[in-house]
């Protein structure tokens, strides 16, 4: 009985903790300890946050900006045109935002070769050329950027310069940055650019040679962090933005967006826990789905009237409760057999004990006979 006990106790356990088996994995998945002030990481095929913190707040984007440059331009322009440099393109910058490619009024590029020095190396003077190659100036460029940002969803971002340096008005949400980001890589021209490690410029005013120009963000040059899953994305600084990234990262064929505003160095780090996250969350979902086809493929459908669906219980709780009412009836049988066998072994002892006694008393009378001469010589021999 108690062995009889202890595996009724334990079926309904396991049988109890088929209830929960299907939220364990959501109740241990914790989400990330983030230090950056705004970020989002995005299903880039379906569009929905995995997580967002401060995602609708307005911050300035620094060089982020320029793949939305980039996208405008690979949409209305076209690759081998030339592009030459005004003075306004390579002076109308910040100061002390620097030249890093030594870039002068009159030098000539294509429109490929300024799109890979503004989105490896972060050239302004090459997002300002582009911008006036597009539309004339700065200022008409912008309008086409946010025309753009307005058809993709953006609701709480604003543009007003192609490179992304400060200015009052132009501010950004994480999560608008994850849909400019999304269109940008799903375009085959910015993101072959933005996932270049390094590109040959040709000659140029200042550089007789040409220059190589590598890749700035680090999770994909490796230098000194590294995601392998990351393969597109963009970096950007200024003071007054902290530091920005954007990341585009594949895994078993999902595809996430993760954004970093206003960060003190933690941009890296922070953008690789949004991505672990990101992929187990899928990943979570993955298994959630198959396990409940699965449960569809293995069970009998039955036909539930229109009117009793909203009172059906839950398959598994009918199965639970069928499985406990099934160990009560099979523990109450057991009960019954033991009492009955009890009663049997009393029964028997008790017959066996008045068998002792009857036969003590029939010897005693036989003796009596024989010393009578009444018992027959058949049963005188037995005697002897």
């Amino acid at each position: 009985l108690p062995l009889m006990r202890k595996g009724i106790h334990l079926t309904i356990g396991i049988l109890s903790g088929i209830l929960f088996t299907q939220n364990i994995w959501a109740q241990t998945l914790k989400e990330p300890v983030i230090e950056s002030q705004a970020v989002v990481v995005m299903d880039m095929d379906s569009g929905d946050i995995l997580y967002e913190k401060n995602g609708k707040e307005k911050l300035y984007p620094a060089s982020i900006v320029k793949l939305l440059t980039a996208l405008v331009t690979a949409e209305e322009g076209k690759l081998d045109d030339i592009v030459i440099f005004s003075y306004d393109a390579v002076y109308g910058v910040e100061e002390g935002s620097g030249n890093a490619l030594q870039l002068e009024t009159g030098d000539k590029l294509t429109v490929e070769d300024c799109m890979y020095a503004m989105l490896l190396k972060s050239s302004n003077q090459a997002a300002n050329a582009l911008a006036e190659y597009v539309a004339g100036s700065n200022e008409k460029f912008a309008e086409h950027m946010n025309e753009k940002a307005q058809e993709l969803g953006c609701t709480d971002s604003n543009f007003v310069n192609p490179s992304g340096l400060n200015a009052e008005e132009q501010k950004v949400t994480a999560e608008d940055m994850a849909k400019i980001a999304a269109a940008a890589f799903s375009n085959d021209t910015v993101r072959e650019i933005a996932s270049a490690k390094t590109y040959q410029l040709p000659v140029t005013l200042n550089n007789p040679n040409g220059c190589i120009v590598e890749m700035e963000h680090q999770l994909l040059n490796g230098t000194d962090y590294s995601y392998k899953y990351a393969y597109a994305g963009k970096t950007g600084y200024t003071d007054a933005a902290g530091n920005t990234l954007v990341t585009a990262a594949r895994k078993d064929d999902r595809n996430l967006i993760a954004v970093v505003l206003k960060s003190e160095m933690t941009h890296y780090t922070d953008t690789i826990k949004l991505f672990n996250y990101g992929f187990a969350y899928l990943e979570q979902q993955t298994q959630e789905t198959e396990a409940e086809e699965e449960s569809v493929d293995t069970e009998k459908v039955q036909t539930v009237p229109e009117e009793q669906k909203e009172t059906t219980p839950d398959h598994t709780v009918i199965n639970v409760v069928k499985g406990i009412f099934f160990l009560i009836i099979l523990y109450g049988a057991s009960l019954i057999f033991r009492r009955k066998k009890s009663r049997l072994q009393k029964k028997r002892k008790n017959i066996k004990k008045a068998g002792n006694g009857s036969k003590k008393y029939n010897l005693i009378g036989d003796a009596k006979k024989y010393a009578k001469g009444r018992m027959p010589w058949k049963h005188k021999m037995k005697m002897i």
